[in-house]
This record gives structure tokens, sequence and C-alpha cells, in this order.
């Protein structure tokens, strides 16, 4: 078979029928970075036909921001190594992208890497809700904060509303608070103002 020619699924031997009707995305990789054969799952997943992906070298359908790492990770297998749960985005022929989890080893005397993928776009896009879901509690929780922040006091008594919703003096609420204890005093501005003036009417009467 050629690199380029499709299985015929009623020629195929019982044990190869498995490639033809299997869920995953399962492929033969060429060293050269040619898919040498594919099962119909790639079809159903991305919409391009076979043929389209074979016939380019597969790094052109993979995520822009995703390329480097999975060249990286094609070396080391063509090295001898093993992809394993190795995530990246495959391009769909809408244009639109799928999360793919990879599990590949080589066949060095084949020139050829054995390849599984799994479609797990709907669990990045749960988590991605999640994160979003997340964060906006962050912000909901940071907004209560700042709320927290800001006391409520009456603009006569000066009495303070707490969490509870209950008005309490400021020395009250300041000494629950704070374990602080309060001494009276009088400012400068308030004897000059107040006290002085009110002691001499007092004098004066």
């Amino acid at each position: 078979m050629t690199p380029h020619t499709l299985p015929n699924e009623a020629d195929l031997p019982p044990e190869d029928r498995f490639f033809e009707v299997a869920i995953d995305l399962l492929c033969l990789l060429g060293f050269d970075g040619h898919f040498k054969r594919l099962n119909p799952a790639w079809e159903r997943t991305l919409g391009f036909t076979r043929q389209e992906l074979m016939a380019r070298p597969f790094f052109e359908f993979v995520h822009p921001d995703d390329r480097e790492r999975t060249l990286a990770q094609n070396r080391h297998v063509r090295a001898g190594g093993q992809a394993l749960a190795f995530e990246n985005r495959y391009r769909c022929k809408d244009g639109s992208f799928r999360w793919f989890l990879w599990n590949a080893t080589p066949v060095a005397e084949e020139q050829t890497i054995y390849s599984v993928a799994r479609d797990i776009t709907p669990r990045k896009e749960a988590e991605a809700e999640r994160e979003r879901l997340v964060h906006e509690l962050q912000q909901a929780l940071a907004e209560v904060d700042e709320l927290r922040a800001i006391l409520p006091i009456c603009s006569y008594c000066r009495h303070i509303r707490d969490d509870a919703n209950f008005w309490q003096s400021l020395e009250h609420y300041v000494g629950r608070h704070l374990n602080a204890q309060f001494s009276h005093a009088i400012c400068p501005s308030c004897m000059e103002s107040r006290v002085e003036p009110s002691l001499r009417a007092l004098g004066a009467d």
C-alpha cells in the first residue's frame, strides 16, 4: 500500500478492521512527516478527507501556537522515545480547532510512528468554563471584601452598621473589632470652637 492509498475495508482481514471502526483517531505517521494511514475517525472529527490529510505534512494541520512543541515531541519519538498524554490542537476544515490527547511509539525499522489520539475538546472546553467561573467568583469575592472595607455610618448619631445589619456606637464597634479601648479627650479644635465658648457663656451667666 503506497502512502496515499486508502485501504478498502472489505478487503481487510478481520484483525485490521479494528483500525477502520475505532472511535479514537488512529494513524501511521512516517518519519518524513506525512501520514501513511488514517482511520475514518479523522474525517468525522476534522472534516478533511483522509486523502487531503495525507497529501500535506502533518504539522500544517497543527495549531500555530502548538506547532513548535509538537515538532519537538515528534523529534523525540523519532529518536526512540514515546508520546504519552501529549496534548495539542488540530485544525478542522471549517477553520475551528479540536484538542487531541496523543499516545505514540515509533517502529524504527519501518520509519513509522504508530499513534492513537483522542478528541478531548469537550473536556478542555469544560475546563476553560470552570476557570472562567472561578475567575468571576474570585472577582466577586474581591468586590465583597472591598465593600466590607466601607463602613456605613449614620450622618446624625455616628453609629456604625455592622455585617449583621445592626447599628452600634463607634466605640463599641472599634473596641470589638480592634480589641481597643477608648480614653476620652478633647481635641484642640473642639476645645477652641465648642468648649471654651461654652465656658465663657457659663462665666457670663
